[in-house]
């Protein structure tokens, strides 16, 4: 375990403190989770964006194009 100093704004570390509060867990809980938590937002976004790089548009639509064209079954319509 690590330490770091973070500054916020006093805004900002009363809010953290009372949804720590609120969630019943210390504020070093608290902050830990919600970085542990957009880390891993950004690690899954960045892996989305690296398929969608290596996406081949060309042989998705050669697919799509073998989808017959008829209505929606019944309960599959758009409202």
């Amino acid at each position: 375990m690590s330490n770091y100093p973070l500054r916020l704004p006093e805004h900002v570390l009363a809010d953290a403190k009372a949804f720590a509060a609120h969630n019943g867990t210390s504020l070093n809980q608290f902050l830990s989770s919600l970085i542990a938590e957009r880390i891993g937002e950004m690690k899954a976004l960045a892996q989305v964006e690296a398929r969608i790089g290596r996406a081949d548009v060309a042989a998705a639509l050669r697919v799509l194009n073998k989808v017959p064209d008829r209505p929606p079954m019944a309960g599959d319509e758009l409202p």
